[in-house]
């Protein structure tokens, strides 16, 4: 709600029209700016108008049906709604009124009401009000920075009364001009965004700008620039684009991104933000080195993406025939598809990206069990979905790299079976996976694939699926509280007793004792 500047904003609650029309008509007669602003017929009326109009001043009856003026008031306590109030009351209504007061009004009028007493309880709220209004701006309540970095981060909103000081101190209201700058520097925030702030704020200085603030969001790993004050919002906006952003790269500053969005008044801060948000993913299309603009990116028309399914099939290829060459490669050259010169919308680009990181994830789990889990998939997927610049989704497509194949020392021939033997290994070890089950799995002998692993990993198939069981009941006996037994299930020994046999001839210790030496 806006307000000029010492307006009182009053809402009448009385049940007798022709007393709340004749209050009205000679509030209005008594101070110009003393603005009735509601009018209600009982308190559940009330209630409604005064949350709808947030009055500085309330004047009720007490003596109302369906909800008496107390009950109101009470229910206002409880919504700590802020307003002052002034009782109407007669003299057989006093003791009514004395508990009103207890409630926490300013004062009561005796009816009939004369209007000598309604100017004198009129004057002596607007001072008050004026009183508690210049103590909030003179340190009891919140500065502009404080505002401003409570709705940027998310964690709060402007209140009435702070939109009405604001707009009064510095034409931040409705009807006045603002705009946000947002200055991304992703992982470079936590060693550059001094310098980066410092920077621009030379700049605006030398550019004589209007007013302006600069705050720190460091959860958004960006700086916000705050203006108002100023005129026309497109001299700016070309400003910004042809002087801040170039003068801003010509410092040393690299990797950023920058995005603007103008809108009429503080109130409109918190939606401007999130448009501002949703704008910055075009940095991934149109390159660092230009300021986006909000209007002029939500106007974009954009070649939808076809996904290139030919690709994602020849580097899953790559990776099942362990061809390291033919599996970077084609990586790379996906990435150059998504990134061709064709304008395409950043979404499409990201969601494009992660179908294809979960069709390489997922052939990983068949041929390259140990690689697949030690990927932290989730922070590939919130990398992604996060990501500003081409760079950042550059950096998560590297994680995929790790997945690149090494060849065995057997050689390209068998590398494929040995793998797929690892995998099926850890995949179902707790189940007892013998070798003969494996064979059968990949359409091998026994015989064959015994020799073969051996040749290309340099043990036998028991002693390697030992070793990895092994360590697998170290991991659960030192991060869980397992009972024994149900360690020796998880990997896939049925007899606890044997497995204790086996678990101290791997390590010399008992598993109760490796346990206790390593908590």
């Amino acid at each position: 709600m806006n307000r000029k500047a010492h307006e009182m904003r009053i809402v009448i609650v009385e049940d007798e029209i022709r007393i709340r029309e004749g209050l009205a008509k000679l509030i209005r007669k008594i101070a110009p700016n003393y603005q009735v602003v509601g009018e209600a017929e009982d308190g559940l009326a009330g209630i409604r108008i005064i949350e709808e109009t947030r009055p500085d001043l309330v004047i009720t009856d007490i003596r109302m049906p369906d909800m008496d003026g107390l009950a109101m008031l009470n229910r206002l306590k409880e919504k700590a709604v802020r307003a002052r109030i002034i009782v109407l009351s007669a003299y057989s209504e006093f003791a009514y009124a004395r508990e009103a007061i207890k409630i926490g009004v300013c004062e009561y009028l005796l009816k009939p009401i004369n209007i000598a007493d309604l100017t004198r309880s009129l004057k002596n709220a607007e001072e008050a009000i004026s009183t508690e209004r210049d103590s909030r701006a003179a340190g009891g309540s919140r500065s502009l920075e404080s505002v401003l970095h409570s709705v940027l981060s998310g964690d709060g909103t402007i209140t009435d009364d702070e939109e009405a000081r604001m707009a009064e101190r510095f034409l931040t209201d409705a009807n006045g001009s603002c705009a946000l700058v947002s200055l991304y520097l992703g992982d470079e925030y936590t060693t550059a965004s001094i310098r980066a702030a410092g920077q621009a704020k030379s700049i605006l200085f030398a550019g004589k700008l209007p007013d302006y603030r600069i705050l720190e969001l460091p959860k958004a790993r960006k700086l916000a620039i705050f203006l108002f004050g100023f005129g026309e919002a497109e001299p700016l906006r070309l400003w910004f684009a042809s002087v801040f952003v170039p003068e801003l790269r010509r410092t040393g500053l690299k990797d950023f991104c920058c995005a603007w969005i103008s809108f009429p008044g503080l109130p409109g801060l918190k939606t401007a933000m999130r448009r501002l948000d949703s704008c910055l993913d075009w940095n991934i299309v149109l390159g660092d080195g230009k300021l986006i603009s909000c209007p002029d990116v939500e106007r974009t028309r954009f070649v939808p993406l076809s996904y290139p399914m030919t690709m994602e099939n020849q580097v899953r290829s790559a990776l099942c025939a362990q061809n390291s060459d033919r599996f970077r490669s084609g990586i790379d050259d996906f990435l150059h598809y998504l990134h061709a010169d064709t304008i395409r919308s950043p979404k499409e680009i990201k969601e494009a990206l992660i179908r294809f990181f979960w069709a390489v994830l997922n052939a990983a789990r068949e041929v390259a069990y140990d690689k697949y889990e030690g990927l932290a998939q989730q922070d590939i997927l919130e990398r992604i979905t996060s990501a500003v610049t081409w760079s950042e989704l550059e950096s998560a497509s590297a994680i995929l790299m790790r997945l690149a194949p090494e060849l065995p020392r057997g050689g390209q021939d068998d590398c494929y079976i040995i793998n797929r033997t690892k995998n099926l290994v850890h995949e179902f070890y707790s189940r007892g996976i013998t070798l003969e089950e494996i064979a059968s799995m990949i359409n091998v002998t026994p015989e064959y694939l015994s020799s073969q692993f051996r040749r290309g990993t340099g043990v036998n198939f028991s002693a390697y699926i030992k070793d990895y069981r092994m360590r697998r009941a170290k991991e659960l006996l030192i991060g869980t509280e397992l009972k024994l037994y149900s360690v020796a299930e998880k990997v896939g020994y049925a007899d606890a007793k044997y497995f204790c046999r086996v678990f101290k001839e791997s390590t010399g210790h008992s598993p109760s004792d490796y346990r206790r030496a390593n908590k």
